[in-house]
């Protein structure tokens, strides 16, 4: 079994708004990825600040498991270690870490690691777009200790390069994968980019 976790505890500080709340195709970016996942079937866990209440009262969460983040100073890592807690006494095969400013990840692109993940051969599996590592990424019960312990300097990419033999990267065609959205302006090019793919420009 397979558990998503959507990371939406950051503290935007680049963006100067909350990331979760941003609108992409007139959804929040968290219900874009809620809607996501649930389409996706699996189990769900969304992981906030201790001051996010706001994100929390903008969204119908009644069948996600909300997880607080106790060590934002951490960062990312700190997050997802509280989803390795909140798991790992469920019988729970991998994390699959989804960050909310990846919003406009293709549904496809993420059946496409799951199914990857569920063939057995890899403890971490994430997508590569054009010799570049992307998001989300899968990360197998076999390395939840090592979240649990890695440097906050490392983060979770000091799990990904301890051991490379153990990493599948699946080559995918969805350049979304490492979009990087930590600004406004990087947002409204979003925006532009996707009005004009709605247009056939």
């Amino acid at each position: 079994m397979i558990t998503a976790t959507i990371l939406a505890a950051g503290t935007s500080s680049r963006m100067g708004f909350p990331k979760a709340l941003l609108k992409f195709h007139n959804r929040t970016f968290l219900q874009t990825i809620l809607d996501a996942t649930e389409a996706l079937g699996v189990q769900r866990l969304v992981v906030v600040g201790a001051t996010s209440d706001n994100i929390l009262s903008d969204h119908d969460l009644h069948d996600v498991k909300v997880v607080y983040n106790e060590e934002m100073e951490a960062g990312p890592i700190g997050s997802i270690r509280a989803s390795v807690r909140e798991v790992r006494g469920h019988p729970v095969d991998g994390l699959l870490i989804w960050p909310v400013d990846f919003p406009h990840v293709a549904l496809e692109t993420v059946r496409i690691l799951i199914d990857a993940f569920k063939q057995g051969k890899a403890d971490v599996v994430l997508p590569q777009y054009e010799e570049r590592r992307g998001h989300p990424v899968i990360f197998g019960r076999s390395v939840f200790e090592e979240l649990l312990t890695v440097p906050d300097t490392e983060g979770a990419r000091g799990v990904v390069r301890t051991q490379p033999e153990r990493v599948l990267q699946v080559p995918v065609d969805d350049s979304a994968v490492v979009d990087q959205l930590n600004t406004p302006e990087a947002y409204q090019d979003l925006l532009r980019r996707e009005d004009r793919f709605r247009r056939g420009e």
